[in-house]
């Protein structure tokens, strides 16, 4: 039996795979043109920006479009947009990125934590409803992955109750939900354009919305409280979240890319979760396609691991073994939001309030979870299905071997406990 890498065995893989983001001549000739115009920043007509708004805007089917520094800033300036205000609840998953909850709480509203759907990882509309109180204004719904959250129980849900369901779609551009693009689905939809996002320019995000009036006041708030066009006239407090030039060129061409990777991603992904299917205590998230996800955003691959098929070892033993094969996963444990610090210890320098209706799912998906793709920060899932075989082959390496994982942790255990004296 061959060893693990991770103890001194050759690996499966050593060449790496596709890189992530991507780029070529052409990012580097869209640099080249913004350096020449000398206009880097600030909004104007016939900006780069302003250009990939529209661009993004069409491809969304949503008429409403502002880029912004970040999709961090997005939430806000959405959140602001729609009136809340110091005291206020928004509904938000208790598994996401801890920005959704953070972006409530920097506006002085307090993040009520609901729990997830155990088969899709994103927010569970039944615990939705538990959680909404008097004070609730905004449901935030997070298509975790770049999986579509079940927008249609959460519209019924919004609409019953009078509350506005913003989209946190860091993860889902290109998705789709029963044919349309996440984003265009609630009444306000947030994008990011960071390092691992679907398209990327190092940082920046869009606000996009349906509504004219309530993209306006986005206009504003990105841009010091003025309205979109106005040099004076600094009508209410907003902040300075514009996006640079240089960083919408990028978008721009990134965008022209995104429908062709998605293809070869979603190849990528369908050949993994078929291969991996074979191997017992693997499931892929979802285990079972919803036919209203007309389209996955493929921002990551993502599968559940049950312990005992893999001898009871530990979920950060799997992902170091992985890793040492060659095989781009995140080794991060991840932790459910309302135990992050600035929400679970009181101690915090930063401590805020929230309120949590229910977090076990949540709790229990973030110690088995194993992502892969762009999340780890590799373009993998672009490749050819005889390239990503070799995960596969890693994963049965792990499961024939699971006994040397065991008795490393066992060894471990047994030098950490000290010794009487």
């Amino acid at each position: 039996m061959t060893a693990l890498a991770l103890y001194g065995g050759p690996p499966i893989r050593t060449r790496p795979f596709q890189p992530w983001p991507q780029s070529d001549q052409t990012e580097l000739g869209a640099l080249a043109g913004v350096l020449a115009s000398r206009r880097w920043g600030g909004i104007h007509s016939g900006s780069q920006g302003e250009a990939f708004e529209r661009a993004l805007g069409e491809y969304l089917d949503v008429p409403h479009v502002a880029v912004v520094a970040n999709g961090t800033a997005g939430l806000m300036i959405a959140l602001r947009a729609l009136g809340i205000q110091a005291g206020d609840e928004v509904v938000v998953p208790a598994m996401t990125y801890v920005a959704t909850a953070t972006a409530v709480s920097m506006l002085g509203g307090v993040p009520v934590f609901a729990d997830i759907d155990p088969d899709t990882h994103t927010i569970d509309p039944s615990s939705v409803k538990v959680a909404i109180s008097e004070k609730t204004r905004a449901i935030i719904a997070v298509h975790l992955g770049g999986h579509p959250a079940d927008m249609d129980r959460l519209g019924l849900i919004g609409a019953d109750h009078g509350l506005p369901i913003v989209e946190d779609c860091a993860q889902s551009l290109g998705a789709t939900w029963s044919g349309a693009h996440t984003g265009s689905l609630g009444r306000v939809g947030v994008f990011s354009f960071a390092s691992t996002k679907n398209i990327s320019a190092g940082e920046g995000g869009a606000v996009v919305t349906h509504d004219g009036e309530l993209a306006a006041r986005i206009a504003s708030l990105r841009d010091h409280g003025r309205s979109l066009g106005v040099t004076g006239h600094h009508s209410e407090l907003g902040w300075n979240l514009r996006l640079s030039e240089f960083q919408s060129a990028i978008l721009r061409v990134q965008l022209e890319r995104l429908d062709r990777q998605l293809t070869a991603k979603t190849k990528g992904a369908a050949f993994l979760t078929s291969a991996l299917s074979s191997v017992p205590g693997l499931r892929p998230v979802p285990a079972d396609p919803n036919p209203r996800v007309t389209r996955h955003g493929r921002f990551s691959l993502a599968f559940t691991l049950d312990p005992e098929a893999f001898g009871n070892i530990s979920i950060s033993s799997f992902r170091a073994a992985l890793r040492a094969e060659g095989i781009p996963v995140v080794l991060r444990d991840l932790i459910a939001c309302p135990d992050e610090p600035v929400y679970a210890d009181a101690a915090s320098q930063d401590h805020a309030r929230s309120r949590t209706v229910s977090c076990a799912r949540a709790r229990a998906a973030c110690k088995k979870l194993v992502l892969f793709g762009q999340a780890a920060g590799s373009g993998m899932l672009l490749e050819d299905p005889s390239e990503v075989a070799d995960v596969v082959r890693a994963v049965e390496k792990i499961h024939d071997n699971m006994g040397q994982l065991r008795e490393a942790e066992r060894q471990r255990a047994t030098t950490c406990v000290p010794s009487d004296s």
